[in-house]
């Protein structure tokens, strides 16, 4: 007589239970996701549970990625524009002008660009009018950190444009307003 021979379970039938029984367990950890293999960098405590916060550099300490400084806005009015002004400096800001400012201040600065149309049509603000007393009356570096930190839904420009660069920008952007008498 014949008997019948069972098949035996294979190590693939045994790894494919162990992966479920292991898919399950980490369902079960109350993390962010069911299955959290990869914890993502944004979820990570900065300050530790009855960690003091972090302090401020050092004054006159040189960040590891060069010389740039950063300063805020109540304070912006006190900084001189490190770069003298030039007819080097007044290209290169004119040609980062029509680069990054243009499309929305428009080539002279007076907020005519294309997409102030745009910004208009869904509901923005114009931009505004570079060579006018209300932006020509800031200080140097009030400028500088408005093209640093960006406003409403203008971009920060800081890490699209050197430091320098900017300081070339706000010099053009006086020139600009010294042609139009503005």
């Amino acid at each position: 007589m014949l008997r019948r021979l069972r098949p035996r379970p294979t190590r693939a039938v045994g790894l494919a239970v162990f992966v479920l029984v292991a898919l399950v367990v980490a369902g079960c950890t109350g993390g962010t996701y069911p299955v959290d293999i990869f914890p993502e960098m944004h979820y990570h405590q900065s300050t530790r549970i009855q960690e003091p916060p972090r302090r401020l550099p050092p004054e006159g300490a040189v960040p590891i990625t060069g010389k740039e400084t950063y300063f805020e806005f109540a304070v912006a009015a006190d900084v001189p524009n490190p770069l003298p002004r030039s007819e080097t400096v007044l290209k290169h800001g004119a040609e980062l002008f029509r680069v990054n400012c243009a499309m929305c201040h428009g080539p002279q600065a007076k907020g005519d660009g294309a997409v102030g149309d745009f910004l208009v049509k869904w509901g923005y603000s114009r931009p505004p009018n570079l060579t006018a007393d209300l932006t020509q009356g800031r200080a140097d570096g009030e400028i500088f950190s408005l093209i640093t930190d960006g406003v409403l839904v203008m971009p920060q420009f800081k890490n699209m444009v050197s430091e320098d660069d900017r300081w070339s920008l706000v010099h053009y952007l006086r020139f600009l307003a010294d042609q139009s008498g503005g």
